[in-house]
């Protein structure tokens, strides 16, 4: 691939450990006369502030990738900063699972090093548009690298949301909410919502209903060829709509939320060919239960 010459640093929490983090890159930049940018926000944490951008626009002009510094929330941050434009992200993982995240902090500099060489592939990953349509306008759009969704606020009771996939009418859904992921947030709110995993290059969608009444009402995968449309049933909803949990609007009732895949990618820079199954078995700890009983009816022999 093509040789990284310049570097945008991202980071949102103040931590003992992302303060490290930064203070690592910016003498690998220093000792390698690399040039990097950090973000804005960042200004207070560095040692010399210099490296800190005055504005977002001039952080973006002035690296070719993106390093986020944090979690899988951190890089979704990352994301959106950057419009889901085609420069690629990388992120150093300081947070739980970080199925997006990929260069560990024991292997820094070692890892940055290679991405300067050009010794890495990129991954492209679909985005989600929405757009939310209220009186026969469009009143905003939102993106989303993992999911679209909606759940109620404070109100603990079911809402009504009618769904269509194109225009073939799907169901009525009663439940705490629905959810639109890529295959590539199949692995987030969806699977906590009882949504399945799927294999991030399959060009899907899914749906999966949140808390359903009926135990029927099953989490979908369909073509992400048609759009999918969601109407709010409610006289009086107490409902959020959210795009990966970082922008976010009030619905009302009769709100009609369409949600598309337009082309829009992003590119995830990724160091090392991997079996997508084997990183499922790693986060997901696959196996590892059968593994320990088995240890454990060893020992008890």
């Amino acid at each position: 691939m093509k040789p990284i010459g310049s570097f945008g640093i991202v980071a949102f929490k103040k931590t003992a450990q992302i303060a490290e983090v930064l203070s690592r890159i910016q003498k690998w930049a220093e000792q390698n006369s690399i040039p990097v940018c950090f973000h804005p926000n960042l200004a207070d944490q560095l040692s010399n502030a210099d490296h800190a951008e005055t504005c977002e626009k001039s952080f973006l002009d002035k690296c070719e990738a993106v390093v986020s510094v944090g979690g899988d929330g951190t890089f979704l941050s990352a994301a959106r900063m950057s419009r889901f434009c085609e420069k690629p992200i990388i992120g150093v993982n300081l947070g739980g699972l970080g199925f997006l995240t990929d260069i560990s902090p024991e292997e820094l500099e070692i890892n940055l090093n290679k991405i300067r060489a050009g010794q890495y592939d990129t991954i492209s990953r679909m985005v989600l548009e929405a757009c939310v349509q209220r009186g026969g306008d469009t009143i905003c759009k939102f993106n989303a690298l993992n999911d679209i969704y909606i759940n109620r606020i404070n109100t603990p009771k079911l809402t009504s949301i009618s769904a269509w996939c194109g225009s073939d009418f799907i169901t009525d859904f009663f439940a705490d909410g629905i959810i639109v992921a890529t295959p590539n947030g199949s692995t987030a709110y969806s699977l906590s919502a009882g949504g399945p995993i799927v294999e991030p290059t399959v060009q899907a969608f899914l749906l999966t209903p949140i808390c359903p009444h009926s135990l029927t009402e099953r989490p979908l995968i369909l073509p992400c060829d048609r759009s999918i449309k969601l109407v709010i049933n409610e006289k009086n909803p107490d409902l959020l709509l959210s795009a990966d949990g970082l922008e976010s609007l009030r619905l009302q009732s009769g709100d009609e939320i369409i949600v598309s895949y337009g082309g829009v990618r992003t590119n995830l820079i990724q160091l090392a060919e991997r079996s997508y199954f084997a990183l499922l078995r790693n986060k997901l700890g696959w196996g590892q239960g059968y593994k320990n009983k088995m240890i454990y009816s060893d020992n008890s022999l």
